[in-house]
């Protein structure tokens, strides 16, 4: 590898220092490391500072040093780049991570010797239609795309499924994910817990005000249209938890798999099943 990004939670001290102690190691071995030019702390001399909508052209591998909300932000960007992502976790769950920091330098010497795998998911791509139909907006995003009222209040949702009528109900909302975001608000909302690898978006009512409203798994290659019938409300689409548009009465939201996979650096061998069973404490006390 020659050209390593990094990319920290700027707001957590460990985050920045353990940024300029990884970016060090990179330049001892004659790797070029470039950050966000909005990256906080003191930085080593050498590092490239350049703006975050264009970091990451040309690298060969994202380090994302911060919680699953940092990774979330990062990844649109590794998926515009077509750049590979090893996660370092500073959060709490961490599904999203796959290295402790005290895991970190010697996981990248691993990867820097080829022992590693590369895992590739899913992501979603959420256009905002007008009522001709015109897309006026379009945003990507890992986990999951959620379409609800902002204040809290219950609103009427509409949905099909490729172009066929699916059902209509009153709720909090809905959450349209992918795999990965199957460990995140959709499993709060009650959905199911999806392996990665699989290619399945699913469909999650939020508090839906009938019990026949149930989670729903479809081909990835479907689309899932959602519409709010509610007027009067503040209705917003959140993709990742941190991409926001209010939508209007006479618009619609989109959701599909997007044009392309994104791709996590996985090191060591713990399984899909392990990292579930550590996370959530399947194991008892």
């Amino acid at each position: 590898m020659k050209v390593v990004a990094l990319q920290a939670n700027s707001t957590k001290r460990e985050c920045i220092l353990a940024l300029s102690r990884l970016a060090s190691w990179l330049l001892e071995r004659d790797v070029a490391v470039r950050i966000p030019d909005d990256s906080a702390g003191r930085i080593p001399a050498g590092v490239e500072r350049l703006p975050e909508d264009v970091f990451l052209a040309g690298a060969d591998l994202l380090v994302v040093l911060g919680g699953d909300g940092t990774l979330l932000r990062a990844a649109r960007g590794a998926y515009r780049h077509r750049v590979p992502i090893l996660g370092v976790n500073f959060g709490t769950l961490g599904f999203l991570t796959d290295i402790d920091v005290e895991e970190m330098i010697p996981s990248m010497e691993l990867v820097f010797d080829g022992e590693y795998r590369v895992q590739p998911r899913l992501m979603l791509r959420a256009d905002v239609l007008d009522e001709e139909g015109t897309v006026v907006e379009s945003v990507v995003g890992l986990n999951d795309c959620v379409v609800r009222e902002a204040g809290g209040r219950s609103v009427d949702i509409q949905t099909s499924i490729g172009g066929t009528p699916l059902a209509n109900f009153r709720g909090d909302g809905i959450i349209i994910s992918t795999p990965t975001g199957s460990t995140a608000y959709a499993l709060s909302a009650g959905g199911p817990i999806v392996e990665p690898s699989v290619q399945v978006l699913m469909a999650t009512a939020i508090c839906p005000h009938t019990f026949s409203v149930r989670p729903l798994l479809i081909p990835a290659q479907e689309e899932i249209e959602v519409t709010y019938l509610s007027r009067g409300e503040h209705v917003y689409l959140f993709v990742d938890g941190q991409f926001v548009i209010e939508l209007d009465s006479t618009q619609r939201v989109r959701v599909r798999r997007a044009q392309r996979l994104i791709h996590f650096i996985l090191v060591g061998n713990r399984s899909f099943y392990e990292v579930l069973r550590s996370k959530l404490r399947w194991g008892g006390a």
